[in-house]
């Protein structure tokens, strides 16, 4: 059975885990991407690697648009910095549940192991 867990959301996406493709599900706006979670963290990287403070300082028109690509998910976006904001709230909101959920399960198995 495919079920999808919720991992995180917020006012403009969420993003889902899918227990039978090991896959991160994220929507954001117009934006629906499905990861292998090594995908993920690479996109994470490269959205906080992104310097919102200089863009938002630099007064140039091309500091008010980020393009955000993932070429092996066909990922192409033109994003404001307000949406470039919120996906790296939404994809930093879903490592910390993958996170969070990865030590869950250590210690739960660790401790059925020990009982």
């Amino acid at each position: 059975m495919n079920t999808p867990n919720e991992l995180f959301s917020t006012a403009k996406g969420f993003s889902v885990q899918c227990d039978l493709t090991s896959r991160v599900i994220l929507q954001f706006d117009d934006l629906n991407a499905s990861f292998k979670i090594k995908d993920f963290l690479t996109f994470r990287r490269f959205i906080n690697s992104i310097d919102i403070r200089s863009k938002l300082f630099d007064l140039s028109d091309e500091s008010d648009f980020e393009f955000v690509e993932a070429p092996q998910l066909n990922i192409y976006h033109k994003l404001t910095l307000c949406e470039l904001i919120q996906l790296r709230e939404l994809v930093n909101g879903t490592h910390f549940a993958i996170e969070l959920n990865s030590l869950l399960h250590q210690l739960l198995f660790s401790e059925s192991e020990s009982v």
